[in-house]
Parts: C-alpha cells; structure tokens; sequence
C-alpha cells in the first residue's frame, strides 16, 4: 500500500498553495485536494507530477510503500500461484 511521507496539505502551504489558490489557478481539482486532506494516495501520475513539481521534491520524496496483509493475499499470494502452477 502506498502512504504518504509527508503532511501534504502543510508542505503545499508551506509554499503558499491551499484550497483557494489551487482551485484558482488550476494546479488540483478540489476532489484531488480532499484525498491530500484524507491521506489517500490514489491519486494520479499527472497530479503527482504537478505536486512534485510544486514541491520541488522527487516522487521518493512524497509517498513509500508499506506491505500490508491486504496486498499479500491479493497480489503477491497470485504470484506464488503462478509460479507453483508453471513447475
């Protein structure tokens, strides 16, 4: 799972954005501002891109993944289904 590094929405006024200005200027949508509130990191590479280039920070930077159970069973349990099928 990802997570974030950071407190996104303080690190963005840190540089002077916040809801106001980023709805203003176009730079995030209000949908893609309520999931930096939220802490939810299901965002897009295009809004990735722009917050790293507001931030001016890389991609490692801002958000790191985390092994949960969740994707265990889902995807790296059907990995070792396959492998053990092919042999």
């Amino acid at each position: 799972m990802l997570e974030y590094k950071i407190d996104v929405i303080k690190e963005l006024e840190r540089v002077g954005m916040n809801t106001t200005k980023a709805k203003k200027t176009g730079v995030f949508g209000q949908a893609t501002m309520k999931k930096f509130r939220d802490g939810d990191t299901n965002i897009s590479l295009d809004n990735l891109n722009r917050l790293c280039c507001v931030l001016e920070m890389q991609p490692r930077d801002i958000i790191k993944y985390v092994e949960s159970d969740e994707d265990r069973e889902k995807i790296i349990s059907k990995i070792s289904e396959k492998h053990v099928d092919n042999h």
